[in-house]
């Protein structure tokens, strides 16, 4: 059975992000508070703090997903929204591989549609078992790659 989640150490990254911003965050509502005529960009960048911040937690935590591939069916499950699904080989809709080369490295990101419901994208430097996903995909369902 293939196991695909995130790697630990795009958590720990994206999770430090999120510390500091929160960190700045709070910092700058302090400095608001104490500030007897607080000047305009200081809510500018309160306010852009905050919309990051929030971006980040909700990436962190609502698109968490584990995708357990084997014997023919897909395992989703989304830990933090509670919600797991799964489907079987003959209700894969289609899937693509898209790829993109920037300076020295290869950005890949799978999406995989389901006809019944949803689809699920991973990447190989987000998600672990990347490449055997690819293979276990090009093996079963060969036709259903959508070719760009």
């Amino acid at each position: 059975m293939i196991v695909s989640k995130p790697k630990r150490k795009t958590i720990f990254s994206l999770g430090v992000f999120t510390l500091i911003i929160l960190a700045g965050l709070f910092w700058s509502v302090d400095q608001l508070r104490q500030s007897s005529d607080p000047a305009t960009w200081r809510y500018i960048v309160i306010g852009v703090l905050l919309l990051t911040a929030s971006l980040l937690l909700h990436k962190l935590i609502f698109n968490y997903k584990v995708l357990k591939i084997g014997h023919d069916k897909f395992h989703v499950y989304y830990p933090f929204r509670f919600f797991k699904s799964t489907q079987d080989i003959k209700d894969l809709g289609a899937w693509q591989e898209v790829s993109v080369t920037t300076n020295k490295t290869e950005f890949k990101q799978l999406k995989i549609v389901f006809t019944t419901k949803g689809y699920v994208k991973i990447s190989n430097q987000e998600n672990s078992e990347y490449d055997k996903v690819y293979k276990y995909l090009k093996r079963k369902a060969p036709k259903k790659e959508v070719k760009e």
